[in-house]
């Protein structure tokens, strides 16, 4: 009996068929994942500085840095690491996984409370965090940290000691929630899951995590403190305790601070400062007025990052230069 495979010319047209079709499922493939938004990944030249990003925590103020990034993305500043504290993970885990400045505005101001708040009934909080971690794990592509086109590092505690710990590597989602779990609020994770240790908000050791930017290999470090009161005129609304009125909204949560509720408030505020005092340049937006629960401030928010940010563009970029004439120098 006759055979298409036995025959050669004909096994050989099958063979191109073959290849053509891998290579039309190649292209489909490759074309589907250009939709997702996956930064390029640019190796900076070697006499560049490292510039490091710290965006600290606050909560609802942590909108503000949105408009931070936006600047210096404008300004062709792009950080060589981002680290956050809180609700500075949150923002900091989507924008080295890959979303650009608009992409990271539309998320801010269309994302709902609902999408990261799951209330529980527990003795040790009432918001278990698992909806944080698994937003941010979609959001990010299931991807770990280390498989971000930019480095990334979540600042938290651990529960039983309050030492600090930094997370480089593994689950974006559950470092961000470590990071965000204020204390009696949130039930604090474990990492590794189930088995590991308890961690808490980073904010309890590090709002601004200047130093561990610095650890990290910085050679210049932008840090971003929202919970700083810059205008005298306006009372401060920071870190207020949620109200009756709020218990719907996950970024009052957030800024529900350690630093403010703790019996030893000013020497964590005093550390806070020092901490922050070490970085080469500190960005302030003027947010201390504006309230965590009214969702319709997110604009203002952003916007008060952009304009402190463009306050700060020339000595940024006259540090860059300086350090990039000698990259180890001190400044």
């Amino acid at each position: 009996m006759f055979s298409f495979a036995n025959s050669y010319p004909y096994r050989h047209l099958s063979q191109l068929l073959r290849f053509s079709m891998l290579g039309i499922l190649g292209f489909s493939i490759t074309a589907c994942q250009s939709m997702t938004p996956v930064a390029e990944t640019v190796t900076p030249p070697s006499n560049q500085p490292k510039i490091a990003l710290v965006l600290g925590g606050g909560g609802a103020k942590g909108f503000a840095h949105v408009g931070v990034i936006k600047v210096l993305e404008e300004n062709g500043i792009k950080p060589t690491l981002v680290v956050g504290t809180s609700v500075g993970s949150l923002v900091g885990s989507l924008y080295t996984s890959g979303y650009n400045p608009q992409q990271l505005e539309q998320l801010a101001l269309t994302t709902p409370d609902s999408e990261l708040t799951d209330f529980v009934f527990s003795n040790q909080g009432f918001i278990e965090g698992i909806k944080l971690k698994n937003f941010i794990n979609a959001k990010v592509g299931g991807r770990a940290i280390e498989d971000f086109p930019m480095r990334f590092a979540a600042v938290a505690a651990e529960k039983q000691t309050l030492k600090k710990a930094v997370f480089t590597t593994g689950n974006a989602g559950l470092a961000v929630q470590a990071s965000s779990s204020v204390p009696n609020i949130f039930i604090a994770p474990r990492i590794p899951e189930k088995v590991g240790k308890k961690y808490i908000d980073g904010g309890v050791v590090s709002l601004v995590p200047v130093d561990s930017a610095r650890d990290l290999g910085a050679d210049i470090v932008i840090a971003v403190d929202v919970t700083a009161n810059n205008n005298n005129n306006s009372p401060s609304t920071i870190n207020k305790i949620p109200t009756i009125s709020s218990l719907s909204s996950f970024w009052s949560f957030l800024e529900n601070s350690v630093v403010a509720n703790s019996a030893q408030a000013s020497i964590r505020q005093s550390s806070v400062r020092h901490e922050r005092e070490r970085a080469d340049i500190v960005i302030i937006p003027n947010v201390a007025h504006i309230s965590s629960i009214d969702t319709s401030q997110r604009s203002e928010l952003i916007h008060a990052g952009s304009q402190a940010t463009t306050a700060q563009i020339a000595a940024i970029k006259q540090l860059i230069k300086e350090k990039s004439k000698s990259k180890y120098a001190t400044l």
